[in-house]
């Protein structure tokens, strides 16, 4: 395990069981509009960016995956590259699998469509468990 340095190398890297249960039901994803899919779009390939190859994640809820697909199929129709398409419950056991799975290749870009608390467990356990860097 990759300690961080803020962190205790021993803690969980998880959200434990009682801070969701005190926001009570989140609410679930909203469908994605086209004008969210072209403003995202717009973004990456900023002037003089290198971004070309990208990973895209996204939580097991509809509006997640049919965010995620619609993405993948745009970018791929650009000419550009997505090494991997990686989901994950809103609740698991353990966050490593696709923490991995996301960060096995090197693409120049992440893109994730989430549902908050899955993606929020996932992010704990990229920045404890992988060599990702946010920046």
């Amino acid at each position: 395990m990759n300690a961080h340095p803020d962190s205790d190398e021993s803690a969980s890297p998880r959200i434990g069981a009682a801070e969701p249960a005190a926001l009570g039901d989140l609410p679930v994803p909203p469908a994605h509009t086209d004008a969210e899919l072209t403003a995202l779009l717009a973004l990456l390939p900023r002037p003089r960016s290198r971004i070309r190859s990208i990973t895209i994640g996204h939580s097991r809820d509809a509006a997640s995956r049919v965010a995620a697909e619609a993405f993948a199929t745009a970018w791929k129709a650009a000419g550009k590259d997505v090494l991997a398409i990686v989901d994950w419950p809103e609740r698991a056991a353990s966050w490593l699998r696709p923490a991995r799975r996301l960060t096995a290749q090197t693409p120049d870009a992440w893109v994730i469509a989430a549902a908050p608390l899955g993606f929020a467990q996932l992010a704990r356990r990229l920045r404890h468990s992988t060599d990702w860097d946010r920046s």
